[in-house]
């Protein structure tokens, strides 16, 4: 892919984010209660102060997965995330505990409280360049139930997936909370939970990468910035998460694999 972008609205702070208007998942629908398990993420240094916003999903009660260039400095030189906030609202804006909500928006540290708090993490091997090795975890400090948990795939899923289907007909479905609408001096981002259909393009042994463009894309559906981390789904498995995607979120995106042994044994770390 040319000009990588990561799906996250780059150096930004939290309160920036809020002051435009949007949905998430462009072209895709509302999710409502469909992947109740998907949560929008904040990201606080050690001082308390928010830094970004991504998407995440939990795949037990106490690890919710992410993007490394959300758990973990976004780039070389950034901050190193201390600390998260996790919501699970279909319609965060309407809980009015949400950062950007009013009642705790702009006030230092967030007087705020998600669903879950917990203590983030990234790939070790993560460098803040992308593509290498962008997966990362928030532990959660208390368990989470209620809301069921997304199941990893098989080693290989996505191999072997390919080789018996081929890269014309296979669909995923990708759910997240950011920008409905990108393009020159236009960003348009209401974190609602949206979800979206999109279809293989091609694997490297790290990442999956999709496309929504005419004549190749099933939804007409593209990942955008604050869907980072946020989950592929297929066959009912969480087969990736949303890493990174070309200029204005024009539909193709490429999303780090779930389906090997490294990213597999990272996630159930202790």
């Amino acid at each position: 892919m040319t000009r990588l972008l990561r799906l996250l609205a780059a150096a930004s702070a939290v309160a920036a984010l809020w002051t435009t208007s949007a949905l998430a998942v462009q072209g895709g629908a509302p999710d409502g209660n469909d992947h109740p398990y998907v949560g929008l993420s904040v990201f606080y240094d050690a001082a308390g102060n928010p830094l970004w916003r991504c998407s995440g999903t939990l795949v037990s009660p106490t690890v919710y997965v992410t993007a490394a260039h959300c758990a973990g400095p976004e780039y070389p030189g950034a901050p190193q995330p201390a600390s998260a906030q996790v919501w699970f609202s279909a319609d965060a804006p309407a809980r009015g505990d949400y950062p950007g909500s009013g009642s705790c928006f702009g006030h230092i540290g967030y007087p705020c409280t998600g669903d879950a708090t917990g203590i983030p993490a990234a790939d070790p091997a993560w460098t803040g360049v992308l593509p290498d090795h962008d997966l990362g975890v928030v532990r959660l400090a208390t368990p989470v139930g209620g809301l069921g948990y997304a199941t990893l795939p098989p080693l290989g899923y996505l191999d072997r997936l390919s080789t018996k289907r081929g890269l014309q007909d296979t669909s995923f479905t990708i759910v997240g909370y950011g920008v409905q609408v990108e393009g020159p001096n236009v960003q348009v981002a209401v974190p609602v939970r949206t979800a979206g259909s999109v279809q293989l393009q091609g694997l490297t042994d790290l990442d999956l990468k999709t496309t929504a463009s005419p004549g190749n894309g099933t939804g007409g559906s593209a990942a955008c910035f604050g869907d980072s981390g946020g989950p592929v789904f297929h066959g009912g498995y969480l087969v990736a998460t949303t890493s990174f995607g070309e200029k204005w979120c024009n539909g193709r995106s490429g999303s780090f694999r779930l389906d090997t042994a490294a990213a597999q044994a990272l996630v159930t770390a202790g």
